[in-house]
């Protein structure tokens, strides 16, 4: 039995690397946006942003595409999110695009040397998507009918080419510098209902607190020169209970003020955010508001 359990997980291993090797024609896209523009044949406009990614331990290439959603192509957002799979039963790399309109496109992928071909029906026409590929950050895009090695007709010629890509940074954290470090931690963990997390290296003259998800404020107690806490300068915080937060505070003696400093009194933003302002013990400032994210 033993024996049979792993003979079945080293077939199972076996099928994973085999489809994950098919699949690394698109090594070179993944992790990648790739834009286009263009003008199809009727003279209608071609505009598209790609980003490919692995999933499911490589066993799958999504593809997350953006173009036109309107008649008018006004309208520019997530149209298609594509699926690439290997099919062992055929021995060939399928298609799907699923379209915001509800439309599904589907068919079979194949590479020549570097280029990628991606073949479907449309309508009753063979149609052919062909990436050429030039070098790493440009394939020339061309769709049409394609046909023992030539073009019988084109459709749409352009090229893809990768965007740069920013940092991705995610917010982390925001430290306080405190005289006050007992009152004031006290102040964020009671008032703010924040949750209190451990210090790594366990040192004195901190307190932390976890705000939402994995963004953190940061007390740090120190002896410094005082210096004047400026509205302009505040940490913000949202929340959709904005009327129970106020009465929180009333309840616990803590007055609040609008942007110009009219006590118990409430920005309305233009955007229809609402923001009041409290000070912490250290006479920091903090902005709450009703922003949605």
């Amino acid at each position: 039995m033993e024996r049979y359990w792993m003979l079945l997980l080293g077939l199972l291993f076996i099928n994973v690397q085999a489809q994950q090797n098919k699949l690394a024609i698109f090594d070179n896209l993944v992790g990648k946006t790739w834009k286009a523009d263009g003008e199809w044949g009727d003279g209608s406009m071609f505009k598209q942003e790609i980003t490919f990614s692995y999933s499911l331990d490589s066993t799958l290439v999504i593809a997350e595409s953006k173009g036109f959603t309107d008649k008018e192509q006004r309208a520019f957002g997530p149209r298609n999110h594509g699926v690439r799979k290997f099919d062992p039963k055929t021995n060939s790399i399928k298609f799907w695009e699923f379209d915001i309109f509800g439309g599904t496109t589907e068919g079979t992928v194949k590479s020549r040397d570097k280029d990628i071909l991606y073949t479907y029906d449309y309508g009753a026409t063979k149609v052919t998507d062909y990436w050429k590929y030039i070098d790493e950050d440009t394939y020339d895009f061309i769709v049409g009918v394609y046909k023992k090695g030539e073009w019988e007709q084109i459709y749409l010629k352009t090229q893809f080419v990768v965007q740069p890509s920013g940092f991705d940074f995610q917010f982390d954290h925001y430290s306080l510098v405190v005289t006050k470090l007992v009152e004031t931690g006290d102040f964020y963990r009671d008032i703010f209902k924040l949750k209190e997390i451990p210090h790594p290296d366990k040192a004195p003259g901190f307190r932390w607190f976890n705000v939402e998800g994995n963004s953190q404020l940061h007390l740090i107690k120190k002896e410094v020169v005082e210096f004047k806490k400026d509205k302009s300068i505040h940490l913000c915080l949202s929340t959709q209970n904005l009327k129970t937060f106020m009465a929180h505070l009333k309840e616990n003696n803590i007055e609040f003020y609008d942007w110009p400093g009219t006590k118990n009194a409430v920005t309305d933003r233009s955007d229809g955010v609402k923001q009041i302002y409290i000070q912490d013990p250290e006479g920091y400032w903090i902005e709450i508001n009703t922003a949605k994210h």
